[in-house]
């Protein structure tokens, strides 16, 4: 009888799971499709990197605040994995009782696992304690949210994470009363081998079913385990069940969704077909791709995004994490429209619900307040894509709503008329050179290297010296180098991030043309934004160069013994990361190289800093937009930088340097007392 009730409890689980999974899937395939099938061995090494390995919770990188939660983590997750033998070996007991797979018997590979079982389900509990002084005593405000749009969670995930730490403890503890009450079911004694080395091998249950035995003798012992084993598995059933229709979905999708990460380079975004395509941005729930919707799927709500996020850190209506549970909720909600919906067609545009972008449901400020600093996705545990959607859905503001903020008319203006942002004649693009005696490609169209000066370094007079200071570096080694002087295009890398794509590839296809007509091959740039839109956008329209970052080639140039420093006194100088240096594209050592090889420089980091260095607030277009006073971010990275005392603040991008600069300025700090310079700026200095 007990296996016929226990067959029909599987049966409704697995219906009601296979119903709700089914219903999930089928939103899959109805939303927009995207290539995520390639390059195999590539997706399998993320799989064991960060799904199995569990990289983003235990990196060293991690901030010291996030260690103790990412630990707690790991060890549920390798718990959960572990005992995952003992789930099935009790599931089937269900049915054929006794049963052990042939590999852990007790004599071959059993005694070992079931050690490492026994010592793995203490250490869960002990993980799991963690877990709810987290949420009880503690109260972190990753956990409750940053922002006043998360209010929420405080109500929501608090309930709904205190029932799962219950289930799993739960889990743990039934599968000591089933471990310990089998071993002494028949008394004190032994009556086997069998059952004396598994009581050898579960110190732990032993000494349960000990205590057991010892208040109730077998009989109480033999009741343990049948109870143990009957609510182990009808938590199982309830909690996958539970999944689905939970934050804890992500313990199903995170796999694949790392497994379907962006495998293109990260600072590279979609190219829109501008003529064929009959919507220009994403504005209805189905119009995000399979990709995108899985990513919804698998937010686990642990915060680390919105905690990352320098909108959020300085009060803005953004927090990342909310931006992800609404569109899932929304999508939710319309789950039978979408599933019910044709599939996606390029001549018919995807409406399915309302239009979420606006006053239903993403509002324009939240989209707007996103510097695309990418601070959330490398913080994020399970890969989810963030900067993409929030450009798709600023395209459809800017190219189908033209809804965006009012200076930024301005900034589109200056770029279609004048070719570059500030709005400054383009005719006196090349006039920062005069007097330094640099070869243009129209002069010397065999240089080795282009040097891409970028619009800051061209028209800014404060980053003019940064380029000025390059150029110097770069003919005291030796650099075979020129520019395009006056026929340098801006390469609108402002535009795309924007959200202006139309304009973005009028841009783009512009300056390709210019550098192929030159048949460039390797480019040079000190402006991580041009360095990242050369390198990773441009391969799309036929525009394949070598780009190289200033602080990559000075690196090599000093590790080559081709500069040579004077000691200019002692300077304790803090470096702040670029986010389209560092994160988009993993130059971090050789901005630190250059600083720690000149002499009398002594290189301290502030407490966020490579890949979890805070964002100065100018990416993503914020350069050009305007910023309430007291949600200012480069005034929150500003008050870091001086939390190290330094001397200097060293950077290596012309946004930082006018955010960093201007947030030394508002804070007293003249730049005789304590400057922010280009790490440029710095070797130029040194050199002998």
């Amino acid at each position: 009888m007990s296996t016929l009730i226990f067959a029909l409890c599987i049966a409704v689980a697995v219906g009601f799971l296979g119903r709700t999974l089914s219903r999930r899937f089928k939103v899959l395939t109805k939303v927009v499709p995207v290539p995520r099938f390639d390059r195999i061995p590539e997706r399998i090494q993320a799989v064991m990197v960060y799904a199995l390995g569990q990289k983003k919770f235990v990196t060293a990188e991690q901030p010291k605040k996030d260690k103790g939660a990412g630990w707690m983590h790991f060890f549920i997750f390798w718990g959960f994995s572990i005992l995952a033998v003992q789930v099935i070996h009790m599931f089937v007991r269900g049915f054929v009782p006794g049963f052990t797979l042939p590999l852990l018997s007790v004599d071959l590979l059993g005694g070992p696992y079931l050690l490492l079982k026994d010592l793995i389900q203490v250490i869960v509990l002990a993980a799991i304690s963690y877990a709810l002084y987290r949420w009880l005593v503690s109260h972190p405000a990753r956990l409750y949210g940053y922002a006043p749009s998360e209010d929420r969670l405080r109500g929501q995930s608090h309930g709904e994470a205190l029932l799962i730490l219950g289930f799993i403890a739960t889990i743990m503890i039934s599968g000591y009363l089933y471990d310990g009450g089998h071993l002494y079911a028949h008394g004190a004694e032994a009556p086997n081998a069998e059952i004396a080395a598994e009581r050898m091998w579960q110190p732990l249950s032993n000494l349960v079913g000990k205590v057991i035995f010892a208040i109730g003798g077998a009989g109480a012992a033999a009741a343990a385990s049948n109870a143990g084993w009957w609510i182990h598995n009808l938590v199982i059933l309830v909690f996958v069940n539970l999944l689905p229709i939970s934050k804890h979905f992500h313990i199903i999708t995170s796999i694949p969704n790392v497994f379907f990460k962006k495998l293109e380079p990260i600072g590279q975004l979609s190219k829109q077909d501008l003529e064929n395509s009959v919507s220009f941005g994403t504005s209805y729930i189905n119009q995000f791709t399979w990709k995108q919707v899985l990513d919804m799927y698998s937010c686990t709500e642990c915060g680390r995004c919105s905690s990352h996020c320098p909108a959020t850190i300085s009060g803005k209506e953004l927090a990342p994490r909310q931006l992800m549970l609404n569109l899932r909720d929304y999508l939710y909600e319309h789950e039978g429209a979408v599933m019910n919906a044709a599939a996606p067609s390029a001549e018919e545009p995807l409406t399915v619900g309302e239009n979420i972008v606006g006053e239903r449901l993403i509002h324009d400020e939240v989209l707007w307040a996103c510097t695309s600093c990418r601070a959330c996705e490398e913080a994020c545990p399970v890969l989810i894509e963030y900067v993409d959607k929030i450009v798709d859905m600023r395209r459809h503001l800017v190219q189908e709503e033209a809804r965006f903020p009012a200076e930024l008319t301005r900034t589109f203006k200056a770029m279609e008329t004048q070719g570059n942002p500030w709005g400054v004649d383009a005719s006196s693009r090349g006039d920062w050179a005069e007097g330094l005696d640099i070869p243009t490609m129209a002069e010397k169209p065999d240089a080795e290297y282009l040097y891409f000066v970028g619009c800051a370094s061209s028209f800014d007079d404060r980053n003019k010296r940064t380029a000025q200071s390059l150029v110097k570096v770069m003919k005291s080694a030796g650099v075979d180098f020129a520019i395009l002087g006056s026929e340098e295009p801006c390469n609108g890398e402002t535009a795309r991030r924007i959200g202006n794509e139309y304009l973005f590839q009028s841009m783009a296809e512009m300056t390709v043309e210019v550098l192929n007509g030159y048949n460039v091959k390797k480019v040079i740039t000190n402006c991580p934004h041009c360095f990242n839109t050369l390198r990773n956008d441009y391969p799309q329209f036929n525009g394949n160069y070598e780009v190289v970052h200033a602080t990559e080639l000075v690196d090599h140039l000093i590790k080559d013994g081709k500069l040579d420093f004077k000691v200019n006194g002692q300077r304790k100088i803090t470096y702040h990361d670029s986010c389209y240096l560092g994160r988009y594209n993993d130059v971090l050592e050789a901005p630190r190289n250059i600083l720690s090889s000149i002499p009398g420089v002594s290189l301290v980091e502030m407490e966020r800093s490579g890949r979890f260095g805070m964002c100065c607030g100018a990416g993503g277009g914020r350069m050009w937009m305007e910023e309430d006073a007291d949600k200012r971010v480069n005034m929150i990275r500003v008050d870091q930088a001086l939390e190290t005392n330094p001397d200097a603040v060293a950077v290596a991008c012309p946004f930082c340097m006018t955010m960093i600069d201007d947030g030394l300025k508002a804070k007293g700090k003249e730049e005789n007392e304590l400057p922010a310079l280009d790490v440029m700026e710095i070797v130029a200095a040194a050199i002998k």
